[in-house]
């Protein structure tokens, strides 16, 4: 209880004192998750424990160890996942595949308005939760432009 009274009279102290908003000392001491972090919990969440983690591909990396990571792990029906960064127009985001228990491949998206090609379009640099696509056809590999590969299938939104 005493560690709660100092931390609230410390919050308070620098907020009337030095001006830092509490919200914002908050934020810098436990930033917010990113992207990248909503994304790869989801699909660890979907492929369970002891799956196949074939990476998460930064935009414009480097995709060739994951795509056949992926590819392998669902021909021998491994449960797996894996992660392809990109860059649109107004945006960012992470898409990924994992394969689960009864072997169902599922296509996941989260999105981050603000910081695409185009600049920032927005200040609060919200993200989007994660969609889920049930995979219909196997995947196929993709090319976006400028040359970032990545693995995608044809889906239905999950319901």
């Amino acid at each position: 209880m005493s560690a709660v009274i100092v931390i609230g009279f410390s919050l308070w102290f620098i907020n009337k004192y030095f001006w830092i908003e509490t919200h914002s000392a908050m934020v810098r001491l436990w930033p917010p998750s990113t992207v990248e972090q909503i994304e790869h919990k989801k699909l660890r969440r979907i492929a369970g424990w002891f799956s196949v983690d074939c990476g998460h591909v930064q935009h414009r990396g480097v995709a060739d160890a994951a795509i056949s990571c992926a590819l392998q792990a669902l021909k021998s029906k491994r449960r797996f996942y894996v992660a392809f960064d990109y860059v649109g127009l107004d945006s960012h985001g992470t898409t990924g595949l994992a394969l689960d228990a009864q072997g169902v491949l599922y296509q996941v998206d989260t999105d981050e308005m603000g910081g695409g090609w185009a600049g920032y379009v927005c200040c609060s640099r919200r993200i989007s939760d994660p969609q889920v696509y049930r995979c219909k056809e196997p995947p196929a590999e993709k090319i976006s432009i400028p040359a970032n590969r990545y693995l995608s299938c044809i889906s239905d939104p999950e319901e």
